[in-house]
This record gives structure tokens, C-alpha cells and sequence, in this order.
């Protein structure tokens, strides 16, 4: 059986530069914002009577057709929106990490798909590849990194991706725990940091390298 040359660590460290990039330019848009701002001049007709009408120019703010007629146009680009693109990361994330996961336990069992799930119908796809790891040994022993890594990204980055992809990130069954590093709730939606990223990262990091060496010990023990 030949060894994956890697276990997604090598997409998590290009989608983490990736993201860093994204902050450095959130972070100058956002000093800058003043300088995104473009005036355009509206002509306003005033009808007093028939006879009597009066025309002004209005200034008007926007950026790129979004007015400030509409918008709290600060508000908006510097704070709300930035909410999103590290929502779109964190989906990106958990969708790479799962693909690559299930991918690897496929290679390493020889099987064609994962295992059905026959019992605990609630339990998480995440949940339930590993589970299946451990079903063959994967990883042979633990560590407490590993398994407080599986807890904390199903607890807790699980149910937050799961409140923006089906729910507009918004936390409607109430489990978001309160104080959680990097995450709060804002405008009625779940918001997490930058900093919050870059945790979820590490944690991807401790469970894909411990499962990724076990793997590799694994297939060289059965090819001996």
C-alpha cells in the first residue's frame, strides 16, 4: 500500500497563509476606509406649486453602488462584513477537513466509503471517522492533545460552521457555550475572530498530524 505523502496539514498551512493574507488586506481596507468612499452629486427637484420648483445637488456616499442612504456605509464594510469572510474561511476549513479525513481512512481500510453509521444516529460525521479510525487501530494510542482537539473542533467549531451553513449564523438551539475564546454574538449572529481562525487551524493541525503519523506507522507495519 503506498503512504499519502501527507494528511491535509500541507492545505491547512497554504489555507492558513492564505487567511493571513485576507486579514492583512481586511485590516488595511478597514484603515483605510475613508479612501473607498466615493461622492456622487444627485440632482433634487423641489415642486413648491405649479409654477415653482427649485433643483439642489445632493451629495451622496457610497462604495461601489452601496449608499449611505441605505447603510451605515462605516458600519457595514469595517464591521459587518468582515463577519462573513471568516465565516466563508471557517466553512472552508471543516470542509477541507473532513473531505481529507474520510479520504485518508478510505486509502489506509481499503474500503470504497466509510461505514454506515449503526448506532447514534446524532453522532457527527467528525465524530464518526474517528470512530472508525479507532475501529483499526487509528491512532494506536491517543494523546490528550488528540482526543481535547476531537472534543473542542465537534463541541464547539462543529456547531458554530452548522449555525452559518444552515442557520445564517445564527445560534437558535443555544449551544454556543458563553466566554468561548474568540466568539461572540453580534448583530444576532454568531461572530468569531481572527484569532479564533487561526485556534481552529491548530487544533485541525494536532488531530490530522497524530492521525497522519499513526497512518504511516500502519501501513509500514503491514507491508513488512
Amino acid at each position: 500500500m503506498k503512504i499519502l505523502p501527507s494528511f491535509i496539514s500541507e492545505e491547512l498551512y497554504i489555507i492558513r497563509a492564505f487567511n493571513n493574507k485576507q486579514e492583512s488586506q481586511i485590516s488595511e481596507f478597514i484603515d483605510d476606509i475613508e479612501q473607498h468612499i466615493e461622492v456622487t452629486e444627485v440632482e433634487q427637484w423641489f415642486q413648491f406649486s405649479a409654477d415653482d420648483k427649485e433643483i439642489s445637488i445632493k451629495q451622496i456616499e457610497h462604495i461601489e453602488g452601496i449608499t449611505e442612504e441605505e447603510y451605515d456605509l462605516r458600519e457595514m464594510f469595517t464591521e459587518i462584513m468582515p463577519i462573513y469572510q471568516r465565516q466563508a474561511m471557517l466553512l472552508t476549513l471543516w470542509a477541507a477537513f473532513e473531505f481529507e479525513m474520510e479520504k485518508m481512512y478510505i486509502h489506509v481500510s481499503g474500503q470504497e466509503s466509510l461505514p454506515k453509521k449503526k448506532s447514534k444516529k446524532n453522532i457527527s460525521k467528525l465524530r464518526h471517522m474517528v470512530n472508525c479510525f479507532s475501529k483499526i487501530g487509528i491512532p494506536s494510542a491517543p494523546t490528550k492533545d488528540f482526543l481535547s482537539s476531537v472534543n473542542t473542533l465537534d463541541e464547539e467549531v462543529r456547531v458554530i460552521r452548522n449555525a452559518w451553513a444552515h442557520d445564517g449564523g445564527k445560534d437558535l438551539k443555544n449551544k454556543i457555550a458563553k466566554g468561548s475564546f474568540g466568539v461572540e454574538v453580534k448583530y444576532s449572529q454568531i461572530v468569531i475572530s481572527k484569532e479564533y481562525i487561526q485556534s481552529v487551524i491548530s487544533l485541525m493541525h494536532i488531530v490530522s498530524q497524530e492521525l497522519n503519523k499513526s497512518v504511516r506507522s500502519f501501513v509500514i507495519a503491514a507491508n513488512k
